[in-house]
């Protein structure tokens, strides 16, 4: 990925969750709305959530987002311990 940011945050697993559930809640809606677009309507299904993804970069750095809390949150062994989570996030 050209030009990649790295972030890191320290967040409890609750933390974590909520924003997880959030991101996911905000990048299916968008999803649905985009998805039934004009600009996208004669795109085949197969091919629109990449080009969707191509043309918007919030929704390219929720998708990137939401892999690494998913995969955080997966490798997390204690509730108590902060997470270290390290971010890739789109420019």
């Amino acid at each position: 990925m050209e030009n990649a940011m790295n972030i890191n945050a320290k967040l409890t697993p609750g933390q974590a969750q909520a924003l997880l559930a959030s991101l996911r809640e905000q990048y299916r809606l968008s999803l649905n709305d985009l998805w039934y677009a004009h600009q996208y309507r004669l795109i085949p299904d197969g091919l629109r959530h990449g080009s969707i993804l191509a043309n918007s970069p919030v929704m390219a750095a929720q998708k990137h987002l939401i892999g690494a809390l998913t995969q955080s949150l997966g490798l997390s062994l204690s509730l108590s311990l902060s997470l270290s989570l390290s971010l890739k996030a789109v420019k």
